[in-house]
């Protein structure tokens, strides 16, 4: 009978130990709306050299391709900014920035309009994190706001 109950103890340690753990990783996975005071020393510099005079509208801590990284969302000279900034050395790992539709490559311009109906009334940022181009397009389908986001050759990602 002891034995038994010993053996109901250490199981039920060994679970809520697992569940513990699961939790926690679960937990380091997830993102994390921060301050730029929050921030890592080499983060907030370059967050103060990207930005500069304007402002952060948002700060996002998360793990990406085994890093922890900020999502910066700023407003600089009246226009939104993104900023992929690697938390240990202050990274810039990416960018996404406002372009104008004309801009686009033309398979990005044909697979958006097949993708909205239209040209008109969208958003449109170009990204390039890790070296990798893409360009998100925010606009109006079915009655609703969607963004969807293009390769260079106009596949539709993620």
């Amino acid at each position: 009978m002891q034995n038994k109950f010993k053996g109901l103890v250490i199981g039920f340690v060994l679970c809520v130990g697992s569940a513990a753990l699961i939790a926690g990783c679960a937990s380091m996975t997830k993102e994390q709306d921060i301050t730029v005071a929050q921030a890592s020393e080499p983060a907030r510099a370059r967050i103060s050299q990207e930005v500069g005079q304007g402002k952060v509208d948002k700060i996002t801590k998360e793990i990406e391709r085994g890093k922890t990284v900020y999502d910066v969302e700023a407003t600089v000279n009246g226009r939104h900014m993104e900023y992929l900034i690697a938390e240990k050395d202050g990274e810039l790992l990416g960018t996404e920035v406002p372009v104008e539709f004309a801009q686009l490559p033309q398979p990005v311009q044909t697979a958006t309009e097949k993708y909205f109906g239209t040209s008109s009334g969208l958003t449109v940022m170009k990204g390039v994190e890790y070296g990798e181009t893409h360009y998100e397009i925010e606009g109006m389908k079915h009655g609703r706001k969607v963004e969807v986001t293009f390769d260079p050759e106009g596949k539709k990602g993620k």
